[in-house]
C-alpha cells in the first residue's frame, strides 16, 4: 500500500526547459566558439548533473576548465530562477487538481537534481507549498548525493515506509531503482522510459494508476 509519492520537477510537474536555450544563449554570448542551443538539445539533458549537462549541451566546451563551465551553468541558472519569479513557466494540464486530489491521502514530496532556489522560487510562484511534505534538491553544482540516495534520505527523514516515484526519464527510473521504490513514467515530459512498467498519459493519470499499486 502505497503511504506516499516522490516527483521530479521538470517534465513531470511542469515545462520549463524550453525556456533554457535563451537563458544559455545568454550565458555564452562572449564564447563566440559556442553554438546557441536548441529546445531539443536542451530538453535532451535536462535534469543531467551539472558538468554533464554544459558538457552534453555544449561539446564545444567539453576540454574547457570546470570552473568555465560551471560559470556558463550558473549564469543560465541564476536567470531561469530570476524568471520563474516574474513569469512562471508552463505546469501540464491537470497538474494542480491531481496534487490537490492526492495531497489529501497521500504525503507529497519533490526530489529533483535542480538547484534550491530554482525549486524554491517554483513552489512559491504556484503557491504549491502546503502541496509538499518535504522536498530535497541534488544542488547540481556540488553533487554530494545521487537523486537515489536523496530519495532514500527524504523517505528516511520523513518515515514514510511504501513510497513511489514519477519521472519522465531513464535517469529518474535508475534513481527510483536505487532507491529501491516503485517508478511511475511520466511519458507526457522530454524523456523515453523504454521499459517502464507503470506509465502516465497525463498528470491525472496518476490518481487511478497509484490505488492499484
Amino acid at each position: 500500500m502505497i503511504d506516499s509519492i516522490g516527483f521530479d520537477l521538470d517534465g513531470t510537474l511542469w515545462d520549463y526547459a524550453a525556456r533554457y536555450g535563451d537563458f544559455f544563449a545568454e550565458a555564452v554570448k562572449d564564447l563566440p566558439y559556442v553554438h546557441r542551443p536548441t529546445v531539443e538539445e536542451v530538453y535532451a539533458v535536462t535534469g543531467l548533473p551539472a558538468l554533464e549537462y554544459v558538457e552534453k549541451l555544449f561539446p564545444e566546451l567539453k576540454d574547457k576548465p570546470e570552473a568555465l563551465k560551471l560559470a556558463v551553468f550558473r549564469r543560465a541558472e541564476k536567470l531561469g530562477c530570476d524568471t520563474i519569479l516574474k513569469e512562471g513557466g508552463r505546469l501540464y494540464d491537470g497538474l494542480e487538481q491531481m496534487l490537490q486530489t492526492l495531497s489529501d491521502k497521500y504525503a507529497l514530496f519533490i526530489a529533483s537534481n535542480c538547484e534550491p532556489m530554482y525549486l524554491d522560487n517554483f513552489l512559491t510562484f504556484y503557491g504549491f507549498r502546503h502541496y509538499f511534505t518535504d522536498v530535497i534538491c541534488q544542488d547540481m553544482t556540488k553533487g554530494l548525493h545521487t537523486k537515489g540516495e536523496n530519495i532514500k534520505i527524504l523517505c528516511e527523514r520523513n518515515g514514510f515506509l511504501h513510497p513511489a516515484f514519477v519521472g519522465d526519464a531513464q535517469s529518474d527510473a535508475d534513481a527510483a531503482k536505487e532507491a529501491g521504490v516503485p517508478f511511475l513514467w511520466a511519458s507526457y515530459g522530454y524523456g523515453h522510459v523504454p521499459n517502464a512498467i507503470y506509465r502516465l498519459n497525463k498528470p491525472m493519470d496518476l490518481v487511478s494508476l497509484i490505488e492499484t499499486l
